[in-house]
């Protein structure tokens, strides 16, 4: 790539970032419908939902396999080592739990949805425990 800095500026990173959550969410809805079909009986519905769905982690993996040739679209941050991998995730993971999801539960809260506020929630509790354990693994 000539220029890292000019790429990530580019209509084709920002696709590129689409195109990697958008397969990221096919794959994971692929997963969900199978087990919803394991449930129902339809055995040969499930089979082929996961295999899909296994194919699905190919392609996340090859967007981001060109996204972090500028940086990792969520976090800002290069992608590399693992420690350095661990930082990206660990700054997404505290965004999302102290932000993201907080706000999140209040707009569902405040248009009446308290059984979504309340999911919102969850998820933010289930952040602070990855935060803390990300914190840990890297003795901070």
């Amino acid at each position: 790539m000539s220029d890292e800095g000019e790429f990530a500026k580019s209509t084709t990173f920002e696709n590129l970032r689409a195109a990697f959550a958008e397969e990221a969410a096919l794959a994971y809805r692929y997963l969900y419908f199978s087990v919803l079909a394991d449930f129902e009986g339809l055995d040969r519905h499930s089979a082929l939902f996961k295999e899909i769905a296994e194919g699905g982690e190919d392609f996340v993996q090859g967007c981001f396999d060109f996204l972090k040739l500028a940086r990792d679209p969520d976090s800002g941050l290069a992608v590399g080592g693992t420690l350095k991998n661990m930082e990206s995730l660990l700054q997404i993971e505290a965004r999302q739990q102290g932000r993201t999801y907080p706000e999140m539960a209040k707009a569902a809260r405040a248009e009446g949805f308290p059984d979504i506020a309340s999911w919102f929630d969850t998820l933010e509790k289930a952040k602070r425990a990855h935060v803390q354990k990300l914190r840990k693994l890297s003795g901070g």
